[in-house]
């Protein structure tokens, strides 16, 4: 079962005097757009898989202030040509996997379980298999060091293109044994060793970071003067990207920083993070951290 991650965090940030409306862009499992609608606000939620397309019709028919959309949350702006002109007092990016995903053989984000080699969770053509056995020498090291911060990442692939020659490499635990015999160390003191990996062809094949670029490019014009912004990351590059949006957006003693007319008061000073309690709960928020900002303009 989906479980969110820093409900009660979250909804720390939320308005508690009046109707809210939000938008829930990453929809997956329903879980904290769930919360939003059982605090009275009203939820417009967008997701590409098409799994969570089936769990919004469920929850449509018990809240009528809920709309849902099926598309990337990079293309929010189509939300406007479709239904709206209103911009958001809340807008949410959970950039995590809901359970359906990381359970779903068909995709195998999981390096626990094995499957054909796909990791591609919206809906293209375009698989980790795709990369792992056509992309050049170059091309593979460029992804282990840029998206899976390998060191070793040119040995790496090196080994990956001399082991293709022979047979190609078809599913995740192939992948993980070729992992294992090249050689590199990775680091798996407190991590399994292809996760580093993984991660990198995950990123890759879905271009990741490049949609929450687009994404951070576009959504402060989406947002109500005050509306709040927040991002729940779960890797380093990711909160690398999201902590330097809001400290070159950022507006401090009546001064926007990027010298526009809008800006963004950031409320979390750190990132905050799941506590105690709901790591032991639901050990997959152990890596999150949520950064909020409030928008002006």
């Amino acid at each position: 079962m989906h479980k969110p991650i820093m409900v009660k965090e979250i909804s720390s940030f939320l308005n508690k005097g009046k109707e809210l409306s939000i938008l829930d862009c990453t929809f997956g499992g329903g879980g904290h757009t769930i919360s939003f609608l059982d605090l009275g606000h009203r939820v417009t939620a967008i997701d590409e898989d098409l799994n969570a397309q089936e769990i919004a019709k469920d929850i449509r028919k018990q809240f009528n202030k809920f709309n849902f959309f099926k598309m990337n949350f990079k293309d929010l702006e189509q939300i406007e040509e479709n239904y709206l002109k209103n911009k958001y007092d809340f807008i949410l990016l959970d950039l995590g996997f809901s359970s359906n995903q990381l359970e779903d053989a068909q995709i195998g984000i999981s390096f626990k379980a094995d499957s054909k080699l796909n990791m591609n969770y919206l809906n293209s053509d375009f698989t980790a298999y795709d990369i792992v056995n056509n992309y050049p020498e170059e091309e593979l090291s460029r992804v282990f060091a840029d998206y899976g911060e390998i060191k070793q990442s040119l040995k790496l692939a090196k080994f990956i293109v001399r082991t293709r020659q022979d047979k190609s490499i078809n599913t995740n635990f192939e992948l993980i044994e070729v992992l294992r015999g090249s050689g590199v160390n990775f680091r798996s003191k407190k991590i399994h060793f292809a996760t580093q990996a993984f991660q990198a062809l995950r990123i890759e094949c879905n271009k990741e970071l490049e949609n929450l670029n687009i994404f951070l490019e576009k959504v402060y014009s989406h947002l109500n003067k005050d509306g709040i912004l927040a991002i729940i990351s779960f890797h380093s590059l990711e909160d690398r990207i999201v902590k330097n949006y809001f400290r070159s957006n950022s507006f401090k003693k009546d001064k926007f920083k990027n010298q526009s007319n809008w800006g963004f008061e950031i409320l979390t000073k750190r990132p905050i993070t799941p506590n105690q309690i709901e790591v032991k709960d639901n050990p997959r928020s152990r890596s999150s951290k949520l950064r909020v900002g409030r928008f002006i303009n």
